[in-house]
């Protein structure tokens, strides 16, 4: 025994301890494999699984449409496609022979006579067209400087009001309330058709400034014009809001002129 204890003794039980072994480049090359093949494959589902929720959160069918096909066609349904979202259209609710529930009654009649007054302000110029689906109450408001002309803002509000409780309101809209909201249509209609009729030839020009606001009714339709000379006829079609002009001539006597 020395001087330091039992440190010159060892254990008989317990075995001498080896080195670590050393991994060889095989194994670290197959390691390094599964590890980039496990990182691709969770990318993989990953992105299917993003493109999955963007597609089925979206408007528009669940599926890819036109897979398979050249990238233009696939645009074009693509684009037709976003395009139906923004059709409208206003469908006449009483139908001739179709059993009406009592208690709406009252209100289809009051939704379905709004075409009448349309119709008639129509007539009073093509320029004012209600699309589909816009306000009413700001068609209105726009029609105060020409079909109806002369009338007081405040029964335009007041019919607003009334087509608004006839066909959004929760309230009662029974005999009454059509009666009234008839007769206020027909003093409409009727101020609208004596404006047509004593409508002028030429527009006062405003001397008021007039801002340029988009408004919610398409262009005016192309003017033709035609004028003929001693030896041809042509006709002029010049496009509002545009500096194109397209000259079409019935009859071309041109000696240095090339048919087309």
């Amino acid at each position: 025994m020395g001087p330091g204890g039992d440190d010159g003794i060892a254990d008989p039980g317990m075995e001498p301890t080896s080195p670590p072994e050393q991994l060889s480049g095989v194994a670290v090359v197959i390691i390094i494999a599964v590890g980039v093949q496990t990182f691709i494959m969770l990318f993989i589902f990953a992105k299917r699984q993003i493109m999955r929720f963007t597609i089925r959160s979206r408007r528009g069918p669940h599926v890819s449409v036109g897979q398979g096909g050249v990238k233009a066609l696939r645009r074009e349904i693509d684009r037709r496609l976003e395009y139906a979202s923004h059709i409208r259209y206003e469908p006449r609710l009483g139908r001739v022979g179709s059993s009406e529930n009592a208690a709406h009654k009252h209100r289809i009649v009051a939704v379905d006579k709004i075409a009448e007054l349309d119709d008639i302000i129509l007539k009073y110029d093509m320029q004012y067209y209600r699309p589909a689906g816009a306000s009413i109450r700001s068609f209105l408001i726009e029609c105060l400087a020409g079909p109806l002309v002369g009338l007081d803002p405040k029964h335009v509000h007041r019919f607003c009001d009334m087509y608004e409780h006839a066909r959004h309101s929760y309230r009662q809209f029974g005999q009454l309330e059509l009666n009234n909201y008839l007769n206020l249509l027909d003093e409409l209609k009727s101020l609208v058709t004596r404006n047509t009729e004593n409508k002028p030839s030429s527009p006062k020009k405003s001397s008021t400034p007039q801002h340029n606001k988009p408004l919610n009714r398409p262009k005016r339709r192309i003017a033709t014009s035609t004028f003929s000379t001693a030896n041809n006829s042509s006709t002029m079609i010049v496009q509002r809001n545009s500096t194109a002009v397209l000259v079409a001539a019935d009859d071309l006597h041109m000696a240095n002129s090339t048919q087309v």
